[in-house]
């Protein structure tokens, strides 16, 4: 071979080398920065997820949340999956849907990316345990919080290592708080005290809430021992820290120090205390505190006897405001539902267009398995007999399952009554469509409220369990189902249950 043409031919060879490496990095460096700007993108709506959230913003979080999940999936990018299963969590935990809340913590759970990273293991115990203390379930809750607690020890960031121990033993104390055991609350929240004391000074400004927060724990546990002197000392070390850094939720130490004046014996200084709580709920447009607020103040001019007058205001305008809420709870909780009621409806359309090839598949097989042994033998009808049986066994079985169903609804609706769960009036709709329908003929303005009272009768729930259930008095159930009589003109000699029956 020539030389030129040897020449020529390695030079080709190493233009082909070369740009098969300029494709390669090509083709590299594309991906890598694809992959980046996916990464940035789901950072990006976390971000936006958990502003909504803090924001109260609730539908939309969820939806946000929900959108970086099922972009994450795609992508098949384990941290925006579990750490968006999360945030999910934590809006289904804060509007009471707990069961889901639990199933989307166990999906973060089952990522790679959770297992590697330490924080998103104590947000999941920690949200975990919320939802078990939000269900009375105490034990369970506390199991949650160690754990969080324990993991806690592991942090590496220092700053980051003090306030997850911090939220556990806070979280720790709350939980033995419901169980009424005071020395144990008060240990945890001491040793909280400790640990937010050894925050370096330049550390994040939001800090000094935690330390506000712990203060006044500490004050009402002291008051509790009715140790008033150490009580305030702490109530005003609280207000001291949220006057330096100018803050304006006060409420919070206000209503501290009206609890103080009242152990004192002074009346006319908790009330003057406890309207400056609800004036700075007002001010700070807080209307779940503003509500609390009247309700404490209601509650403390009827304990006193105090002037009737001002106490039907309060008590009033707490009402109000409860209503408002609720139905604004109602609202968010039904499109909540919704969203998920669209997804179980995408799922299920999934599962049945599954089964029904299978079903396809089955009778195809049946068919030729039939044209054989026909074939074969007609002596084999028996063969297809007992399949036919086995087919018609299958339909028993499934129409048992659906009565099954239908009777773990109603106990599940049970269930949801004793708990007053909002989903109550939900499922109760979804049951009893004609009952609802009827309610709403006789009267078109009937509220959620109302129509959840009156599933409690319905379900044969006594009157002192309507009033352990809505944490209400026995005597506030009594006057309900009397304006329920009177509104409808139902005789006093009618059982309400079997007048809502034979609607």
């Amino acid at each position: 071979m020539p030389k030129y043409i040897m020449t020529i031919l390695i030079k080709f060879d190493l233009i082909e080398k070369c740009t098969i490496k300029i494709l390669c990095t090509f083709f590299f460096f594309f991906f890598s920065f694809t992959y980046a700007q996916v990464d940035i993108r789901i950072q990006n709506m976390l971000e936006l997820s958990i502003k909504q959230f803090s924001e109260h913003k609730y539908v939309a979080s969820l939806k946000t949340a929900d959108q970086t999940l099922q972009l994450s999936k795609k992508k098949s990018y384990s941290k925006g999956i579990t750490v968006a299963n999360i945030y999910i969590a934590k809006v289904l935990q804060e509007t009471g849907f707990y069961k889901n809340a639990l199933e989307y913590l166990e999906n973060a759970e089952n990522e790679p990316y959770y297992s590697e990273n330490i924080t998103t293991q104590i947000e999941t115990h920690r949200l975990r345990g919320q939802v078990y203390g939000k269900l009375g379930l105490n034990d369970l809750a506390m199991r949650e919080f160690s754990k969080q607690l324990k993991l806690s020890d592991g942090v590496k960031d220092p700053l980051t290592q003090k306030r997850c121990m911090s939220w556990a033993h806070e979280n720790i104390a709350a939980s033995f708080s419901q169980m009424n055991r005071h020395e144990s609350v008060f240990k945890h929240l001491m040793i909280q005290k400790d640990i937010l004391k050894s925050y370096p000074k330049n550390s994040s400004n939001d800090v000094f809430y935690d330390v506000v927060s712990n203060y006044i724990a500490i004050g009402n546990e002291y008051l509790f021992r009715k140790e008033t002197f150490t009580a305030r000392k702490y109530i005003d070390s609280a207000m001291s820290i949220l006057s330096e850094n100018h803050s304006p939720y006060l409420h919070e130490a206000l209503k501290a120090y009206g609890d103080l004046e009242d152990a004192s014996g002074n009346t006319k200084g908790a009330i003057k205390y406890y309207r400056k709580a609800l004036q700075n709920a007002i001010y700070l447009q807080n209307r779940e505190e503003e509500k609390v607020n009247y309700k404490v103040l209601a509650d403390y001019f009827s304990k006193n006897n105090l002037d009737d007058k001002e106490e039907s205001i309060f008590l009033k305008r707490y009402q109000e405001l409860n209503d408002s809420l609720q139905s604004e709870n109602d609202g968010i909780s039904e499109l909540i539902l919704n969203n998920f009621i669209k997804k179980k409806d995408v799922e299920l359309k999934s599962h049945k267009a599954t089964y029904l090839k299978g079903i396809a598949l089955f009778l195809i097989l049946v068919t030729v398995i039939i044209l054989f042994l026909s074939w074969k033998n007609r002596k084999k009808k028996i063969r297809i007999l007992q399949i036919e049986d086995a087919l018609i066994e299958k339909e028993n079985q499934v129409q048992n399952l659906i009565q099954r169903g239908n009777n773990n609804k109603l106990n599940e609706l049970i269930e949801l009554g004793r708990r007053n769960d909002p989903q109550l009036i939900v499922l109760f709709k979804e049951l009893y469509p004609d009952i609802i329908s009827k309610l709403q003929d006789k009267d078109s303005t009937i509220k959620n409220s109302e129509l959840t009272f009156l599933a409690m009768i319905f379900l044969n729930f006594s009157t002192k369990d309507i009033s352990e259930y809505t944490h209400v008095t026995i005597r506030a159930v009594q006057i309900r189902k009397n304006r329920i009589r009177k509104k409808y003109n139902i005789e006093s000699d009618i059982d309400l249950s079997i007048w809502i029956q034979n609607l």
